[in-house]
């Protein structure tokens, strides 16, 4: 009986304590409900691409030009990010449709920045189900950006970094740990795999934020294992990357401000249908990207 008795009274004190757990979470995103959110947004994107081994078909073609182009790329993206809620679910997420307008981007080979093509961006959306602390649940329409041509190495870091899950209270003293996964269904075949390690430490308000504002710095790491699975193009990517950033939302705790830096070193293997291994490249990406609220 004493140890039935005990195994009952913690069952209880676990189950009163789960509602006081998830009541611990103070800080959430306020995104409204009734009007159209609007961002300006620059990314900078530097990769360094090395040829592990080269596939045995590329003897045939001009496989060392082709190298020559992708040696060493930095693109620079600019635009516009506009933002609404679609639909409110009974559980409280949110569904949030996310539109690029104004964009414009360059290209830099080493020989100096050109203007690149990026029309294919201009008006494209994403829909996204998050919850108010940043959660993303599921999205929506990466295949209009997945593939070559598309875009999405250009743009796909401002999606998810207009919505960075928040740490469950505003750090004082301190940091605030915040980990999670984020998965991004590619296309039926392709579902990025990415964990999300994070520390947040209290930072200083910018000048041009009005009211209560709250300004977090974070630091930490995010790991990546992700998959191809069309048999025709079986690809593993496996990732680790450093980030650092700086969050700030404004008084009403829309967001104000989002600053990153991610640095990337990943592997790229791709596989025939008996599993041997076709070619491998490796990465060095570095990425560097704001968000800012219009008319803060």
């Amino acid at each position: 009986m004493p140890r039935r008795l005990l195994l009952g009274c913690l069952l209880a004190a676990l189950l009163v304590s789960l509602p006081a757990l998830a009541a611990r979470r103070t800080l959430r995103y306020q995104i409204p409900q009734d009007a159209l959110e609007g961002f300006t947004f620059e990314s900078i994107r530097s990769v360094t691409t090395r040829v592990e081994t080269p596939p045995t078909e590329a003897e045939t073609y001009d496989f060392d030009g082709v190298l020559d182009r992708m040696r060493s790329v930095q693109t620079r993206t600019t635009g516009r990010m506009e933002r609404l809620v679609g639909r409110v679910f009974r559980d409280g997420s949110l569904g949030v449709v996310a539109r690029l307008v104004d964009v414009q981007a360059s290209l830099d080979r080493g020989q100096g920045p050109a203007p690149l093509d990026v029309d294919v961006l201009e008006g494209k959306s994403l829909s996204m189900r998050i919850l108010p602390s940043g959660e993303l649940l599921d999205s929506f329409g990466w295949t209009h950006f997945a593939g070559a041509g598309r875009g999405a190495d250009l743009v796909s870091e401002l999606f998810t970094q207009s919505i960075l899950r928040l740490p469950f209270m505003v750090p004082k003293t301190g940091s605030v740990p915040s980990t999670f996964r984020m998965r991004l269904p590619l296309d039926p075949m392709v579902q990025r795999e990415l964990t999300w390690s994070l520390a947040y430490t209290a930072a200083t308000p910018p000048a041009d934020c009005r009211g209560a504002c709250i300004a977090m710095d974070y630091t930490g790491t995010i790991a990546e294992l992700s998959h191809d699975k069309h048999p025709a193009r079986r690809t593993v990517l496996a990732g680790d990357a450093q980030v650092t950033g700086t969050l700030v939302l404004a008084g009403n705790k829309r967001l104000h401000r989002h600053d990153w830096s991610i640095t990337w070193t990943r592997s790229l293997r791709t596989e025939r249908e008996d599993g041997s291994l076709r070619g491998a490249l490796a990465q060095d990406v570095t990425i560097e990207g704001h968000l800012a609220a219009e008319g803060r």
